[in-house]
């Protein structure tokens, strides 16, 4: 069996595995490592395996293997896991949980066991190129996908386990060694330089880092159900399809496609006049509520869109676009509040550039915007036949309750608790924007909403004002139209947009599904035009700072006040769904692996070199057959002599043995050479109990070598790799 197995290859390619294997399950957080261990302890086994046939019988049960362990289930059904992964993968950002996308955690596994293993093999066959290869793949890979966070010490260390495995393969001397070390040197650095610049694929190349493999053959989808207004429940497919992919900076932003601009019956509809009609490359016409845009730099955004699956005419865009150029859509309309209307349905594949007007102000600016409305600014506070006075008029709230008293606005009657709960939330309010982070703040935490996709339905009160003063339960369409019929009552201009959450931002790429869509409301501020709010729990993820004031320590301080400070967490009633997935690289938390690696690779490697010898001894001491046992107790005396720096010759005799373990050991030896010579050489009827005796005397041996060495030579001797060297163990004489 020794013959068919080289301890030593195992040794030498654990590193390598282990670098691989790190680097991996740097894409989770936090790290699950149980199969990350138990693929890493395959692929050092198989590269024990001497034998050519032996190894490529191993790779195929280490696959078979790979497969049940990763996903814990029969590899033939492991394998529509894996598929289901390798479609959900495009859509996850790393890092992710583990325990949120089981399949993707089974999929990476796999990968990094299918990389590990060649770089296993690649140790066993001596091929130093073939290492380079895997370890650059198995480190620069996730390292692209997490931007590079760890690029020097992977870098370091796979370059280690290069040096590591030729030094111990001994691989046809230093020439060898070193080109293959500076073929691993140049790749991982290589790889590891691409990640730190953020170099990407230009516009002439492929993002390989966001593709969907999906995608051109996948399924389309269409979000009306946005403009709709229906209140009687939503169903999200269970598996998303990508819709956009947008290159933009990773700043969150919503993707807007349209906005409703009337409240009728009951619901938001969409009543867009056209502005303007002719090619997609030009700009767009000017909006008068929208704010000085060329004399504010810094607020413009850049977007690449490309439409995957979306069945849809409405163009796609970031706040409010101010310029596109999109040959690929043909003629547009370019109707009001800067909505673009292709003329011809969207098709997979079309690709546009938008520049959007998107402000950034600070709390301390918007608390200061006066509530001066233009005249065009008038229809953003019409419900119905009645227009509300705007926020901050003389003699407001008397007019407002006038409304609900006057028969000419008696189908706005029912909505008078909204004007209510409005007037009583913001009354002491000292300015739109206020009252805005109020009405925003109740929805979301303070007055017991919950998000519900089926929500119960009254049939006494209209769907809008059942929502709010009796079931507190809804989806989008019923958060965003009620906060924004709150807010025109108030006197603030306001309207449902509709669109698209950020998505999944990835190597430079927002990724966005149907799963993503969504309704929120944009209210109007002087100096900086519609900005977006959004008061359903758990759906919206915004960049800027004035969003959720109970979480801005800036917005607390420009409003002067502490009422913010009070905010709980925890929204009451059942929980939401969780916010979506989007964290800049440069904020998310990064896993201080490097600590485990630093102490971990060396304790791996010394329970690699224990085990070893441990499993070597295991096999010689066990045989049957006392010819065989004798010899294996030759073998294990000669081991822990060479261990222990003695020259032993292959041909030794046993008297020679015993004065090379009396001088070295320090121990007496002659009972265990006398043993060893008569269960080699001695009559058949007396062999097995003199290797019996044999095996008993090397025990005793060794346990008093043990006892009469210092702490240091003993644990020299167990860490000693020159009794695993192939050829190392002498013949029987």
């Amino acid at each position: 069996m020794a013959d068919r197995i080289s301890l030593r290859t195992s040794v030498a390619a654990a590193p390598a595995v282990a670098v691989v294997m790190a680097s991996w399950a740097m894409l989770e957080e936090p790290v699950s490592t149980t199969r990350f261990v138990a693929a890493a302890a395959l692929a050092v086994l198989l590269a024990a395996l001497r034998d050519v046939r032996w190894r490529l019988a191993g790779c195929v049960v280490a696959a078979a293997a790979g497969l049940a362990v990763a996903f814990a289930t029969w590899p033939h059904r492991a394998l529509v896991s894996a598929w289901d992964a390798l479609r959900d993968a495009p859509v996850v950002q790393a890092p992710f949980d583990p325990a949120a996308f089981a399949s993707l955690h089974g999929l990476v596994v796999v990968a990094a066991l299918g990389l590990a293993l060649v770089a296993s093999l690649g140790v066993a066959a001596r091929r130093p190129a073939v290492v380079a290869g895997a370890l650059a793949a198995g480190v620069g890979f996730p390292e692209l996908l997490l931007e590079g966070r760890h690029d020097v010490l992977l870098g370091g260390l796979a370059l280690g386990s290069l040096l590591w495995a030729t030094v111990v393969q001994n691989v046809d001397g230093a020439r060898r060694t070193l080109v293959g070390a500076g073929l691993a040197a140049a790749l991982v650095a290589a790889s590891g330089g691409a990640a730190v610049a953020g170099l990407g694929p230009g516009a002439s190349h492929v993002d390989w880092r966001g593709w969907d493999p999906f995608a051109p053959g996948g399924g389309t989808t269409d979000v009306r159900f946005l403009w709709d207004a229906s209140y009687s429940g939503i169903d999200f497919p269970v598996r998303p399809t990508v819709v956009l992919r947008v290159r933009a900076p990773a700043r969150a932003e919503y993707w807007r496609m349209s906005t409703l601009e009337t409240f009728s019956d009951d619901r938001w509809i969409e009543n867009l006049f056209p502005t303007d009609i002719g090619d997609a490359r030009r700009r767009l016409p000017a909006d008068p509520l929208v704010g000085r845009r060329d004399a504010r730099p810094g607020a413009w955004l850049e977007q690449k869109v490309t439409i995957e699956g979306l069945e849809d005419t409405r163009v796609p865009a970031a706040a409010e676009p101010a310029r596109i150029d999109g040959p690929e859509l043909g003629d547009v309309s370019f109707l009001e509040g800067g909505v673009i209307l292709a003329h011809r349905p969207l098709r997979r594949g079309t690709r546009y550039t938008v520049w959007s007007y998107a402000p950034r102000p600070t709390p301390r600016a918007l608390a200061a915007s006066p509530p001066r409305y233009p005249a065009a600014a008038g229809r953003y506070l019409e419900m119905g036949r009645a227009r509300f006075p705007g926020y901050g008029s003389r003699g407001r709230v008397a007019r407002v309750d006038r409304v609900f008293r006057d028969e000419l606005y008696q189908p706005l009657w029912a909505y008078r608790p909204l004007w209510q709960d409005a007037a009583r939330l913001t009354a002491k309010a000292r300015s739109p924007y206020e009252a805005t982070l109020v009405l925003e703040r109740w929805f979301r935490s303070g007055g017991g909403f919950r998000y519900e996709e089926h929500p119960p339905v009254s049939s006494t009160n209209p769907p809008l004002v059942d929502f709010v003063e009796v079931t507190r339960a809804g989806y989008c369409q019923h958060y965003a139209g009620a906060m924004a019929v709150m807010l025109r009552m108030l006197g603030i201009p306001s309207r449902v947009a509709v669109g698209f959450t950020a998505g999944t931002w990835k190597a430079g790429v927002w990724t966005v599904t149907d799963h993503q869509a969504h309704a929120w409301v944009e209210a109007w501020f002087a100096g900086f035009g519609w900005l977006a709010f959004d008061p359903t729990p758990g759906r919206g993820t915004l960049s800027a700072v004035y969003t959720l004031a109970s979480d801005s320590a800036d917005a607390v301080r420009a409003l002067g006040t502490g009422r913010f400070l009070d905010f709980d967490a925890t929204p009451s009633g059942r929980s939401a769904p969780p916010p979506v997935n989007v964290v800049p690289p440069d904020s998310g938390k990064s896993f201080p692996l490097w600590i485990l690696l630093v102490v971990g690779l060396p304790a791996c490697a010394a329970a690699v070199i224990v085990g070893a010898k441990r499993a070597r001894r295991t096999m010689r001491l066990r045989p049957d057959d006392p010819r065989r046992l004798a010899a294996g107790v030759r073998a294990e005396l000669v081991s822990a002599l060479l261990d222990r720096g003695a020259t032993i010759r292959r041909d030794a005799t046993p008297a020679e043995l015993r004065q090379s373990a009396e001088r070295v050991l320090a121990t007496p030896a002659g009972a265990l050479a006398e043993a060893l010579a008569e269960a080699r050489y001695g009559p058949p009827s007396r062999a097995r109990a003199a290797a019996a005796r044999a095996r008993g005397e090397l025990a005793r041996v060794l346990a008093a070598a043990a006892e009469r060495e210092t702490p240091g030579d003993h644990v020299r001797a167990i860490f000693s790799l020159r009794s695993l060297r192939p050829g190392s163990t002498a013949r029987s004489g």
